[in-house]
């Protein structure tokens, strides 16, 4: 494996574990199947598809080499054997896009989710798919929404939900604003008013 393989490796994990010392014929080298002698060195990288990989060295040693465990196989190496653990899938921004039924019944649910391991992470918008398929790196949340109606009812209520979801999901604001997605109803002083200003900035 080249120096960039290796480098790779180092690179794209979503954890590791450093300083480790190898035990009497503990680990084999995968180049060349010998013993790594005891007290060397390694360090443990768990990449993003799931794999568990040793490597000789700390994370900015030039000269790492591949090393193979060969006893005292960790939970880890025996689960991913077993399971055959594919990456969970990460969750990516869809907006909500609702159609001409959603604003005749008037609300619609809304799915988001930020990083588990940072409070003031950026919220985004989901889809019910991903919301169903939770990744474990991630914390999700849905509510239902309203999107017509009265201008004053649907604020008031969707204030309130962002109210209450606010403790735990504390940047929802810089995401989502109460009258977001509403369209007022046909032919309401609010409705003529947007039309009046569609009409102007053409």
């Amino acid at each position: 494996m080249t120096t960039q393989q290796i480098q790779n490796i180092k690179t794209n994990i979503e954890r590791t574990i450093q300083g480790l010392q190898t035990k009497p014929q503990e680990f084999i080298y995968e180049e060349t199947g010998g013993y790594v002698k005891p007290n060397a060195v390694y360090s443990v990288y768990y990449t993003l598809n799931k794999k568990e990989i040793y490597l000789t060295g700390i994370r900015d040693y030039s000269r790492s080499k591949i090393i193979n465990r060969v006893k005292n196989k960790t939970m880890y190496s025996n689960y991913t054997y077993t399971k055959n653990v594919i990456r969970q899938p990460y969750p990516k921004t869809t907006l909500a896009n609702p159609s001409e039924s959603d604003y005749r019944i008037g609300t619609i649910a809304r799915y988001f989710t930020k990083k588990t391991n940072e409070v003031n992470a950026k919220v985004f918008e989901i889809t019910k798919e991903d919301f169903t398929n939770k990744n474990n790196l991630y914390d999700y949340t849905s509510f239902q929404w309203r999107i017509s109606g009265k201008k004053l009812e649907v604020s008031r209520d969707n204030s309130a939900t962002l109210r209450g979801i606010q403790s735990s999901y504390p940047s929802i604001t810089k995401t989502v604003f109460p009258l977001q997605l509403w369209i007022p109803p046909k032919n309401s002083p609010d409705d003529i008013v947007n039309k009046l200003l569609l009409l102007k900035t053409d």
